[in-house]
């Protein structure tokens, strides 16, 4: 006898699959755009910019994030088979990972001055605009997320929008894909907006309306996106930074 599939059901599967694919696809995101400066560091041609030496905490950095990036895909994949008891469970550990990296970011942002990890187009200083712009979309993302994790629908695209909030900038804006100039630059951080696209699309298909969630992402993202090219651009962010803890 032939198994009829409800539209109901039907509709599950392809959500799944959706987010399955959007997690795959940002870690392989990530490991192109850090591949010569972290992962394949050494193996492959660095990109044209700065490449200084990996410190310890450049290490811890990037392995937290590793781990987290795994996590979250993991996450998606337990719920694509059904296992949704192990996802909440593994929800909460991530939580305090989560949590961990944040101030991993602020240090790794401030650190780079020593580093000199800029491009060419800007100093040191003005340069913390960029990583540090990433921490307050990423925490507001994460918290919704976790406050909403009874509300499939906001937890999924939360969760997927803090993902996208620390891959957009700092590994799009890494691949060789326009000139290391600020517009080139610029053109990459609008570029990794577009990440958001197959989510809205998604949302289109399967609701008829880009969802509220899916809305405080992109917004979030693009507002730091948009003051940090302002301030680097403008030059204005140095007096700032250089009064920051850790500088």
């Amino acid at each position: 006898m032939a198994t009829v599939t409800s539209p109901r059901a039907e509709q599950l599967s392809a959500e799944r699959r959706f987010y399955s694919r959007m997690a795959l696809f940002l870690v392989a995101l990530a490991f192109l755009g850090f591949a010569p400066s972290f992962y394949l560091r050494d193996i492959v041609p660095s990109y044209p910019r700065p490449n200084p030496t990996l410190t310890p905490g450049v290490i811890l950095h990037g392995a937290l994030f590793t781990l987290w990036m795994l996590v979250f895909v993991a996450q998606t994949q337990l719920v694509a088979n059904g296992r949704t008891d192990i996802h909440m469970k593994l929800g909460k550990a991530s939580m305090l990972l989560a949590l961990l990296i944040v101030p991993m970011m602020y240090l790794i942002g401030v650190w780079q001055v020593e580093r000199a990890n800029q491009p060419p187009f800007t100093d040191p200083l003005n340069w913390t605009a960029v990583p540090l712009s990433a921490i307050p979309p990423y925490v507001v993302l994460v918290w919704t997320g976790w406050e909403r994790r009874r509300q499939a629908q906001w937890h999924k695209r939360a969760m997927l929008g803090a993902a996208i909030a620390v891959v957009a900038g700092p590994a799009i804006g890494r691949l060789p894909i326009a000139p290391p100039i600020f517009a080139g630059f610029a053109f990459q951080m609008m570029l990794g907006l577009a990440l958001f696209v197959p989510l809205m699309l998604w949302d289109r298909r399967s609701t008829g309306r880009i969802h509220p969630a899916t809305w405080l992402g992109f917004g979030v993202v693009a507002a730091s996106v948009v003051i940090s090219l302002a301030l680097v651009g403008t030059g204005t962010w140095a007096p700032i930074a250089r009064q920051l803890p850790g500088i």
